[in-house]
């Protein structure tokens, strides 16, 4: 905000004197003498159109002010002066006789009137002391301007800069007592300007910030006047209400919550209206149906909930059985296409004869064997929903030129078509291997990868997990055995158990040694694992010291020997005493990260 200003008039004699005794130093330190000529130059053409664009708005406001005043200003024999923050008048109105007097000490447009020029005088002093001061006849430090009196008021800008001065100047015989309080309400009035057409323009900014903002958040937002209408609109909304609802009333539309927007004397404002998106619809999963307590696993789940709220493609990644469709599922259903379709689509599972027609569909009678009527493809079956494909890394490379090209052009051409059509899809995508590494092996194509990979999420492995317990019993609540007893040896066979299979693995053993233990407790004899190289994957996790498996053990050392090299390969190797190739390959082989 703008400094305080205090009135010269208002301070004793004393302060008053140790003004211009101030300056009179200033003046005789830079070398000045009360007898030099006056400093004559004069800033002209170029360099003074310059000065005047660099301060146009202050120009403007201050001539404005100026004219209003003009009357009063040529009456008392003054010339009212706007100078900038360097000592240079840029405007000047006023009484003409007065003016020409004033000319010959070149106080006029173009001169610059600092104390280094031109000693003590009103405008230098308020320049460099920032305050307002009138410097009277003989007080001026040069001689030929002792004629004059002077008043002038720095001018500052909103954030507090000095940017000029007003100055109101005259004959020392004809001077006015309230010249320096005119000149003090002159540059306050275009301070209040200032600010004024600040806050205007920030005001607008924000508005279109607002807008913008608006426009790109994933929820449709509405805004309604005091008669309850729509007077604006997001995208997103304008997808939800239709695109001519502006101006509409809004009458209660299913799903949007109305918060109304008040000023501080209770006038209504503004009211507006949030549609969020409804989770579970079409039974699908939600996230409220996905258990866990691992911050690791919590931390996926966060992210894909924030992901489910934007359009961006989602690329889940982990082991089978981890839980990969059921989060794509819970995408869906927590995002704005929640009523939209979700179509599931096993890229591993369908032949490469095939990929077109039942990605794309096919027209009636498009190849032998086809159905009568045509099929309608999956990608517009999808059509303004999510289609998650699982298992990409299954694609053979023509199936994964057929779908970036899907994804590039957003549009398919059913087989035995020459139409194309217009789809717009969520993409979700899934698979357990490691693509980086498909791409090096030329399996995968890199452009595919990087057109999926918007937001990426690895979901962790059952063994990778500390909530194994919470999961069994979460799994026993919901099929009806809340009250199901696990001694502790069970517990701790659950817990050495490596789950190759991870969450599918775990809800299988459950279901079969629930059946085995009847309405007794669940006992070690009933927990049957798939008959699998365990070496591998055994793992006590035990609420004591935990034993890590060999592949953990080796992720750990490997994982932290990078971080303590700063990912430097050669380092890395040494450290662990192997070969820089070795190193390199289980690097790739475990897909380690930074």
């Amino acid at each position: 905000m703008f400094p305080e200003v205090s009135f010269l008039s208002s301070l004793d004699i004393q302060t008053y004197t140790e003004v211009v005794a101030s300056s009179w130093k200033r003046c005789q330190r830079y070398g000045l003498k009360p007898t030099d000529p006056f400093d004559d130059r004069l800033l002209t053409g170029k360099l003074f159109q310059e000065r005047l664009k660099e301060n146009e708005t202050i120009v403007r406001h201050a001539s404005q002010i100026f004219d209003t005043i003009k009357p009063f200003i040529q009456q008392s024999g003054q010339t009212a002066l706007l100078i900038d923050a360097q000592g240079c008048i840029l405007y000047a109105a006023g009484d003409p006789g007065f003016s020409k007097r004033a000319e010959a000490v070149q106080l006029q447009v173009g001169a610059v009137w600092d104390e280094k020029r031109k000693g003590t005088n009103a405008i230098g002093v308020a320049i460099t002391e920032k305050i307002p001061v009138r410097v009277h006849a003989a007080e001026h430090f040069c001689q030929a301007n002792a004629f004059l009196t002077c008043a002038s008021s720095p001018i500052f800008s909103p954030t507090g800069e000095l940017i000029g001065v007003i100055n109101f100047s005259g004959k020392r015989e004809s001077y006015h007592h309230y010249s320096l309080t005119l000149a003090v309400m002159v540059a306050e009035s275009l301070q209040n300007r200032l600010l004024l057409e600040e806050a205007k323009q920030d005001q607008l900014v924000t508005l279109q910030e607002l807008e913008f903002t608006a426009n790109h958040n994933p929820l449709p937002l509405l805004s309604l006047d005091r008669d309850n209408r729509i007077i604006r609109a997001n995208q997103a909304a304008l997808r939800a209400v239709g695109k001519d609802a502006i101006g509409k009333p809004f009458n209660g539309i299913e799903g949007f919550s109305v918060k109304t927007i008040q000023d501080s004397s209770r006038t209504v404002w503004r009211s507006v209206a949030v549609r969020k998106p409804q989770e579970g619809r079409h039974g699908l999963y939600s996230f409220s149906d996905i258990a866990g307590t691992c911050p690791n696993f919590v931390e996926k789940k966060d992210l894909a909930s924030k992901a489910a709220l934007t359009d961006i493609p989602v690329l889940l990644l982990g082991e089978s059985g981890t839980g990969k469709e059921l989060f794509a599922q819970s995408i869906h259903s927590a995002s704005l296409r929640a009523d939209r379709p979700f179509i599931a689509v096993n890229c591993g599972a369908i032949p490469d004869s095939l990929v077109e027609s039942e990605w794309f569909g096919y027209e009636r009678g498009a190849f032998t064997g086809a159905n009568r009527e045509g099929s309608t493809g999956k990608f517009e079956a999808a059509h303004t929903g999510t289609i998650f494909l699982d298992e990409i890394g299954d694609m053979s490379l023509r199936a994964q030129a057929a779908l970036l090209r899907v994804l590039q052009e957003r549009t398919v051409t059913p087989v035995g078509s020459t139409k194309s059509r217009r789809i717009d899809v969520r993409i979700v995508a899934a698979t357990h291997k490691h693509l980086p590494l498909e791409i090096k092996e030329g399996r995968f194509r890199a452009d595919l990868y990087y057109r999926l990979k918007g937001i990426q999420i690895t979901l962790p492995s059952l063994r990778e997990r500390s909530d194994l317990l919470t999961l069994v019993e979460h799994w026993l609540h919901k099929n009806g055995c809340p009250y199901r007893q696990l001694p502790e040896e069970t517990k701790r066979k659950l817990l050495r158990y490596g789950w190759p299979g991870n969450i599918r693995e775990l809800h299988g053993v459950l279901l079969q040694a629930s059946f085995l233990a009847g309405e007794g407790p669940i006992r070690p004899e009933h927990l049957h694992f798939d008959e699998l190289d365990q070496t591998d994957n055994f793992e006590c996790r035990s609420d004591g010291p935990s034993v890590p498996t060999l592949r953990d053990a080796e992720i750990g050392a490997i994982q932290r020997a990078l971080q303590s090299t700063g990912w430097n390969l050669s380092k890395s190797a040494a450290l662990l005493d192997i070969g820089r190739t070795t190193l390199y390959r289980k690097i790739e082989q475990y897909g380690i990260e930074p």
